[in-house]
Parts: C-alpha cells; structure tokens; sequence
C-alpha cells in the first residue's frame, strides 16, 4: 500500500474523524454502565453496511435482529432482576414502579482504555481497538457480586449520511473474576437462599457459534489481543473485525 499525503485540510478531517469515533464508543460504553443496553443498535449500529456481525467469546451474531435481540434480552434480564429484587428486599423497594426498579442493583462501568483508531484513506470506513477495564456490579446468586470485566473491544466503523457507525464489534473478555478473589480461583463465594433466581438469567445463543476468544485461567495457552489496526486506503485492503 501506498503511503498518502494529506493536505492539512485533509489531516484536520482525520483528526475530527478520530474523535468522532472514539465519541462513539465512549457513548457506547456510557450507556451499557446505565443499563441502556436495548438503544444500543438504533443509536450506534449502522443501518445499511452489508453483514453487520457483533463477535463475543462464545461466537458471532449475524444481522442487526441478531444484534439487536442479544441486547434486548440483556435489557429482558434485568427487568427480571427488578422483580426478584422487590421480592428479596420489600421493605427497601415497596412502592417503587417498574420503571424506577429498572436496573436496580446493576453497575456496568467499561472503562476504555489505549485507543487505536485509523481511519481509511478513502475516508469511508475505519476500525478500533480499545482495552477494556472494566467491572460487572451486580444482584447474583451469591447476592451483590463484584465481577471483573476486562478484555478488548475491536471495531469496524462505516461513515453513513455524514456519521460515524459500528459495522462489526467483537467484545471480548479476558478476565472474569469475582473482586477480592483470585483471578486463579474459580469462585469461592457460596450461593444465598431468596437469591435462586438471579442465576438462571441467558442470553440468546450466537447466530454463528465459534471459539472467539477464552477467558483467562493459570491453564491457558498465550492469546494475543485482537490485531491492531493498520493504515489502508479502502477497507477491501485491510482486514475485517467482522466474520471473515
């Protein structure tokens, strides 16, 4: 690939480019810490870009209904957990509406971390790598639950009617842990009765089951990190985040 010159008009685009990118991915973090998981594709997702795939460790959901229907149902879970959570604690939470206990209890906090963004030459598509660090606070099994959260988000991006959206995104975990545990240690808090029903919340299964990625344990082989971007012109030179 040619190396390109840019005009400082050009580099200026870019640099507001990269800033609108990482606009997107801080909004999207946010609104997973506020449990807004359900506006997650209408506000963020591209509505046009050909197979738009969302990577997890478990596999791929293919197709913004698939995409789409993974967030909702996380949006599902945690209207459960509202209910079971009256249950556990009515004196605290009598009196509250459906729409005040919603996401009661939940704290998804994704810090995003050492950003990689580069935009195409062409200026139409562009791709990002973040580390997250981040921490899953939640009502569980084991009652309130701090659980490590981190790993990468890798993304594709495509510019459509003059904005910035996500094409693919894999959100891979690295390391899932209990707080005050050891990251070597399976969990070793036991599970509290009136609290049953906070484990038995699933997510819909991949469209495209696959290994993506695993969750670090003493056992596991290295695993490098999703690849980081590289300068392109058009996305067809570069690789994708998506299912290839």
């Amino acid at each position: 690939m040619a190396h390109t010159r840019y005009t400082a008009q050009q580099l200026a685009e870019r640099f507001i480019d990269q800033r609108e990118i990482q606009n997107v991915m801080g909004k999207y973090a946010l609104l997973t810490m506020i449990c807004k998981q359900a506006d997650l594709v209408e506000n963020y997702w591209s509505r046009t870009a050909k197979d738009p795939t969302l990577g997890t460790n478990d596999g791929w959901y293919v197709g913004l209904e698939a995409i789409s229907g993974y967030y909702q149902a996380f949006s599902a879970n945690l209207k459960k957990k509202a209910e079971l959570l009256k249950a556990v604690f009515p004196k605290q939470l009598e009196g509250r509406t459906a729409a005040e206990l919603f996401g009661a209890g939940e704290h998804y906090p994704r810090p995003l971390t050492t950003p990689l963004v580069e935009v195409a030459a062409d200026g139409q598509t562009a791709k990002g790598l973040w580390q997250v660090m981040g921490a899953d606070n939640s009502v569980t099994e084991y009652g309130p639950l701090s659980t490590w959260h981190w790993g990468y988000m890798a993304a594709d991006f495509v510019l459509e009617d003059g904005a910035w959206k996500i094409w693919h995104l894999q959100e891979l975990v690295e390391l899932a842990s209990p707080v005050a545990a050891s990251w070597t240690a399976e969990n070793p808090f036991p599970r509290l009765d009136g609290f049953e029903g906070f484990g038995d919340m699933a997510l819909p299964a991949p469209t495209v089951p696959a290994k993506l990625y695993e969750v670090y344990t003493p056992q596991r082989e290295y695993t490098a990190p999703p690849r980081m971007p590289e300068a392109y012109d058009t996305f067809s030179e570069t690789f994708s985040y998506g299912m290839e």
